[in-house]
């Protein structure tokens, strides 16, 4: 195309985008999908079908004119990224065909917290995926699959794998998928620096530093404590007396569903994961650890203390006997009594 017509060609295109104002204020919004393998007139056709778009021999008439005469909206026809977008009714054309060659979708933000089991997870990927859950569970339990991660094959399970962060999903996102997805980002955050340094500073595996970290996780209320906590745990497992953990948070993962407060009958769960009848560490994560819970493992706190009690506000009394710690959960029952009594300007009996 000679300078002359090119010029013609592009000054005809800006026009009808000019003639494109944009959305109105307040205008409707819809959602489109774009599949694989898809053509610009079907996404054209589309674009109509949800009103974003008025005059689809137009559009399509401007994509081909932008995509003859400049380099960025080049063979714009076969750079179309699936995924689900999200347009206001009026949009600018330029602002619709940028997005779908950036690949710029309106995929959902999935959000995993810190600490959380995948039957959790996969109970949030429901509500807000619309994932089928028990496939979720049942990607994160499949050896072979595990193995391609690069999870060891001799790990029981995935838990503690899957990173605690904020995911921008696809709309079209497998179990399998999203399970890899935060995988992958574990195995990013971890350094490989600190395998050497958890087997040489505290001769454990990653495995067993992430173990005890999903334990802190559920332990810890303050961050400032989870290395005086992650401290206290080492000192058990390390000690010359096996001495037992007795974390609360590994029978409730043994139960295998929440309760309010952990009674003696709890205590007798006959699992792996309950340390109040197994020596050492469960066999595996509790849940997901964060990166400072982890890392409060590999940095302990150093100390003697043995034992850790809350207070009502959440911070922990920590001691070294078996005497001291029956004045401290005599304390901490004390306090959870006066906190829980209405002031009523008499002292309880």
């Amino acid at each position: 195309m000679s300078a002359g017509p090119r010029r013609a060609a592009l000054a005809a295109a800006c026009a009808l985008v000019a003639a494109c104002g944009g959305p109105a204020a307040g205008a409707p919004h819809d959602h489109l999908i774009v599949p694989k393998h898809t053509t610009l007139a079907a996404v054209t056709d589309s674009l109509v079908a949800h009103g974003i778009v008025a005059s689809p021999r137009a559009f399509r008439g401007v994509a081909r004119a932008l995509s003859l005469l400049t380099t960025r909206y080049r063979d714009v026809d076969r750079r179309l990224r699936p995924g689900r977008y999200d347009f206001p009714r009026g949009e600018r054309w330029t602002v619709i065909l940028s997005a779908f060659i950036t690949g710029r979708t309106d995929d959902a933000l999935f959000t995993v917290t810190e600490g959380a089991t995948i039957a959790e997870i996969a109970g949030v990927a429901h509500a807000n995926l619309g994932m089928d859950s028990a496939a979720f569970v049942a990607a994160t339990r499949d050896p072979a699959f595990r193995v391609r991660l690069g999870v060891p094959a001799d790990v029981r399970g995935i838990e503690g794998y899957l990173f605690p962060e904020t995911y921008r999903v696809p709309y079209d996102a497998e179990p399998q998928q999203l399970v890899a997805h935060m995988v992958r980002e574990f195995l990013t955050v971890w350094d490989p620096a600190w395998d050497r340094l958890a087997a040489d500073s505290l001769g454990m595996t990653r495995h067993e530093v992430l173990t005890l970290a999903s334990i802190v996780e559920a332990e810890a209320k303050v961050p400032r404590e989870r290395p005086m906590i992650a401290g206290v745990y080492l000192n058990r497992l390390k000690r010359r007396v096996p001495m037992k953990l007795q974390a609360d948070p590994t029978v409730i993962y043994a139960l295998g569903k929440p309760v309010r407060r952990v009674l003696f009958k709890h205590l007798l769960v006959p699992s792996p994961y309950n340390t109040y009848l197994h020596y050492g560490l469960p066999p595996g994560p509790i849940g997901n650890p964060g990166k400072a819970r982890i890392l409060a493992v590999l940095h302990p706190a150093r100390h003697h203390f043995l034992f850790f009690v809350a207070r009502p506000d959440g911070t922990n009394m920590f001691t070294r006997s078996t005497g001291e710690h029956a004045d401290s959960v005599a304390v901490a029952r004390r306090l959870r009594t006066e906190a829980a009594t209405p002031e009523t300007g008499k002292t309880p009996h």
